[in-house]
């Protein structure tokens, strides 16, 4: 099989509603990167996605007896919610019904001989055609499931590069109550929160040494904007662009990530409960090695 075109690609994740859209588009206007148009791809961490399936094929018996089931799952999200999304977006932008099809159609013979293979190869295919305006830049995924499945992705991407940002829960369980999608009651959001921050920390710990970076979005956005840049510049061995900089210090700030959104979105009543149970959460992770979000 061909190598991949771009073998190092920049994929930022976190729980969701962390903060991985506004990192992208900064990183997006640097010289050297492309952001994918969808600026989430999904196809590849999403559940089921690509990577499930792949992590699903080397588990231990008798999990991987369920990786074909798993294959044409993600064949099937892929070639429908994540093909034809709405306003006319989604991988539908960069390739037709039957170009997908075949591709599909391709993965799911070869899957079962070799599912390593086949994955990259159908990987392979779908990111030229979607990076292909980025003419050889390394191309940026913003999907928050990156971080969550970073692991099961570095086989088919070893040198790949992964930014994992965490966010205060209360924040995000705030904003994810706002959504058409994800939890819709703040206590669930909050304890999805913590589920996704284990996965998360899993994920990471189970990759090569030096391939994450986590950053804290309160730091990116409050406390320490140019240094977690140039951090963040560092670790994906960039320059600290001009052009970027200037972007992201006219288009991001605290009001417009809603820091500190939960404190003043819900009675009194209820912020007492999300105070209780967030320590509960907060100790819980700190007991099993996970970092902690600063506090907004």
């Amino acid at each position: 099989m061909p190598a991949l075109s771009v073998t190092n690609p920049v994929l930022i994740g976190g729980t969701g509603r962390s903060g991985s859209t506004i990192l992208g588009r900064i990183l997006g206007h640097h010289r050297e990167l492309y952001l994918t148009d969808p600026e989430e791809v999904r196809f590849i961490a999403n559940n089921p996605g690509m990577a499930v399936a792949l992590g699903t094929s080397q588990a231990r018996w008798p999990q991987r007896l369920r990786a074909t089931t798993a294959a044409r799952k993600a064949i099937a999200r892929a070639q429908g919610a994540h093909f034809a999304r709405p306003n006319n977006s989604g991988l539908q932008m960069w390739l037709t019904k039957d170009e997908m099809r075949e591709l599909g159609d391709h993965y799911l013979e070869r899957f079962g001989s070799d599912p390593l293979s086949a994955t990259q190869e159908f990987v392979q295919s779908v990111m030229d055609k979607v990076a292909a305006p980025a003419q050889g830049r390394r191309w940026v995924d913003g999907t928050p499931a990156n971080a969550r499945v970073t692991d099961l992705i570095e086989p088919i991407f070893p040198e790949c590069q992964v930014i994992a940002i965490i966010r205060d829960g209360r924040d995000v369980a705030a904003s994810f109550v706002e959504q058409t999608f994800g939890p819709n009651e703040i206590l669930g959001s909050l304890r999805e929160w913590h589920k996704r921050s284990r996965r998360m920390h899993q994920a990471v710990q189970a990759c090569r040494p030096g391939r994450i970076l986590t950053i804290d979005m309160l730091d990116l956005v409050q406390n320490k904007r140019e240094e977690s840049m140039v951090q963040v510049c560092e670790f994906l061995d960039i320059s600290v662009d001009t052009q970027m900089m200037e972007w992201f210090a006219n288009n991001v700030s605290v009001e417009h990530a809603h820091v500190g959104r939960w404190r003043t979105q819900f009675d009194s009543k209820m912020t007492a409960q999300i105070q209780e149970l967030y320590a509960q959460l907060v100790a819980d992770l700190r007991k099993h090695g996970v970092p902690v979000p600063l506090e907004t």
